[in-house]
């Protein structure tokens, strides 16, 4: 059987985001205990008034203070993919408060994340988007 040894059978995890008429959709063969989470944004969506506020721990907001106003939206765009993308990956969604996860921290349950080069996937600019694989690979 191929991708399959010594009674090993890896299960299909998906994860889809769309974002203004965009779409990615993340496939892995892993196995049954890993599952995988992308998250494709833009920056329009967290501009907003109070998106630090249910956001950002107070770590993301301290390094969000000392960039230059014109990295702001861009960053926080990046941010909140990564969130997204742990988050749909450990099939917790926004079930679980986004201020409560780190983007940038180390992940304690072997997480792998990784911020994805949009210009290279052919997405204009504006976009953000991350992936992320938990558990065993």
């Amino acid at each position: 059987m191929h991708g399959a040894s010594a009674g090993f059978s890896p299960a299909l995890s998906l994860s889809l985001s769309r974002s203004r008429g965009w779409a990615l959709l993340a496939a892995g063969a892993l196995t049954p205990a890993a599952t995988v989470g992308i998250d494709l944004e833009h920056s329009s969506r967290v501009g907003f008034p109070g998106f630090d506020d249910v956001a950002l721990t107070p770590a993301e907001r301290q390094l969000l203070a000392v960039l230059p106003p014109n990295q702001a939206d861009p960053w926080r765009t990046a941010v909140w993919a990564r969130k997204e993308a742990l988050l749909k990956a450990r099939g917790t969604g926004l079930r679980l408060d986004p201020c409560s996860v780190e983007a940038f921290g180390e992940p304690t349950d072997g997480a792998v994340l990784v911020e994805l080069d949009t210009a290279a996937l052919g997405l204009p600019a504006g976009f953000a988007a991350a992936l992320a694989v938990v558990g065993p690979a």
